[in-house]
């Protein structure tokens, strides 16, 4: 029996209404999956916010948990990705968006969050997700019937400057991690890549999950290999020193350990969903 939650990291609550709507609209009014709605801070305390919010739909139960805020007690100010050399994208990116990278950090390893540990199954969304049409299927019963632990809502292989200064050092990380455990890497591609010169474009394009709609078994992280790997991650300052997002530190893993690593559901394509709604603004601080 399938326990699944709905869940996201919001910093805009001036969209979120928005995009809770579409999905209950489209996708949730059928299943009234619960609904577990992450911030930094004090963004979500107020109780009218949350009453907005809950009256979507009042048979959906909608949970507010802040969470913390906090530099790895391994790293300094000076590690920050703001301060790495040589990098265009860290040079604009500046003090002010440490909560994306504190973001970034908790959606790499959101599974161990203790509000997430009653749920078997997850749809990971980002507050501006846009189901632009009714999604004639259950998420979760179709990553079963693909016997796959990781799915998501579309994939992307673009490449460009910007990938490849917020990768800074993730492929020879891999490439690292790989030979100090001797890992058997599942995907061919991310093979071959790894056997040649560094920062390759077969590296870089990967099919990546979306991120902004990710479905996901709980048993994908329930293995010796994910514990080391996450930890390994963790000690690396990966998503402060370099901004590695989500995307990537869980795709990754996929393509090392996982036969099957992703389900695409293809929902952009066919004109169900889009990771955006329309005029939607970046926050830079989601930290109050």
């Amino acid at each position: 029996m399938r326990n699944p939650c709905l869940f996201m990291l919001s910093a805009r609550d001036y969209l979120l209404k928005k995009c809770l709507t579409y999905i209950d609209q489209n996708y949730n009014k059928r299943y009234n999956y619960p609904i577990v709605i992450f911030y930094h801070g004090n963004r979500y305390d107020n109780e009218q916010v949350r009453e907005e919010i809950r009256s979507i739909n009042r048979d959906t139960e909608v949970r507010f948990r802040s969470i913390e805020c906090k530099i790895p007690d391994h790293l300094e100010e000076k590690d920050m990705f703001w301060n790495l050399p040589n990098n265009n994208y860290a040079r604009s990116f500046g003090r002010s968006r440490l909560g994306y990278l504190h973001a970034i950090s908790f959606l790499s390893n959101f599974m161990e969050h203790p509000d997430l540990q009653e749920f078997d199954y997850v749809l990971r969304l980002d507050d501006d997700a846009w189901f632009k049409k009714e999604i004639p299927f259950d998420f979760f019963e179709e990553l079963d019937k693909n016997n796959g632990y990781f799915g998501t809502g579309f994939t992307w292989n673009s490449f460009g400057p910007n990938h490849l200064e917020t990768r800074h050092n993730l492929f020879n990380w891999v490439k690292d991690y790989v030979a100090k455990y001797d890992i058997d890497v599942k995907n061919e591609q991310l093979k071959c890549s790894l056997n040649g010169p560094a920062d390759n474009i077969m590296f870089h394009t990967l099919d990546w999950n979306c991120g902004n709609c990710n479905v996901i078994n709980r048993k994908m992280f329930e293995t010796e290999e994910w514990r080391r790997y996450i930890s390994e991650v963790k000690k690396s300052g990966g998503a402060y020193k370099y901004r590695w997002g989500d995307c990537e530190i869980i795709g990754l893993y996929a393509y090392l350990h996982l036969d099957n690593p992703l389900v695409n559901f293809n929902i952009r394509e066919k004109g169900l969903y889009e990771p955006q709604i329309p005029n939607t603004q970046m926050v830079f601080n989601g930290v109050k």
